[in-house]
């Protein structure tokens, strides 16, 4: 049995021994912190090691992973590896997303907050309100919970987007696709 398999049982997973180390990862780990069949106790375990390392940053954006190890992590404010994943992590709650975004750091793990789709509306106006022309903006900008008139305003105050012009707008355009045969195919039944 395969430990990426989200069918694999929790006991296999538990007992599995590691017998692949290549380059000190134990990638049989990475594939069980990944699983989505993992308890939250053994990812748990992982966690409260402390590594940053790959199956940490497996564990930490399962979604398995428990809330209260995912708020222990990021409260420890580093920009490490792990705390990017806890960071990106679907589960991970609004209100500790928006406890590492009102710090206003432009690090990897506000980036990760900023884009993660729990974040909450009004911390990602206020993050572009700002109107600074930063990665962190630019992250919340791409977040589909981005409110319309704030992101539009960031574009404005920033020059990404300007009156004279509005063929030089940034803001993504959907172009319909045109199928060359069937516009062959319309001239030749038009003659």
């Amino acid at each position: 049995m395969n430990r990426s398999n989200p069918l694999c049982p929790i006991l296999i997973l538990k007992n599995m021994k590691s017998t692949v180390n290549y380059y000190k990862v134990n990638y049989y780990n990475i594939r069980t912190a990944s699983n989505s069949n993992t308890s939250p106790f053994f990812l748990r375990k992982i966690l409260e090691e402390g590594k940053n390392d790959s199956v940490s940053c497996n564990a930490a954006s399962n979604l398995k992973c428990p809330e209260d190890i995912l708020r222990t992590i990021l409260e420890r404010e580093n920009d490490d590896w792990v705390s990017q994943s806890a960071a990106g992590n679907p589960n991970c709650p609004p209100d500790l997303l928006r406890m590492i975004l009102e710090k206003s750091n432009d690090d990897h793990v506000s980036r990760n907050a900023a884009e993660n789709p729990n974040c909450p509306q009004d911390i990602l106006r206020k993050i572009l309100e700002r109107g600074k022309d930063d990665k962190i903006s630019y992250s919340a900008s791409k977040n589909s919970n981005c409110p319309s008139d704030a992101y539009i305003k960031w574009m404005y105050d920033t020059g990404k987007i300007g009156k004279e012009d509005p063929e030089k707008h940034i803001i993504d355009k959907v172009e319909e696709k045109v199928d060359k045969d069937l516009e062959i195919l319309k001239k030749m039944v038009n003659y």
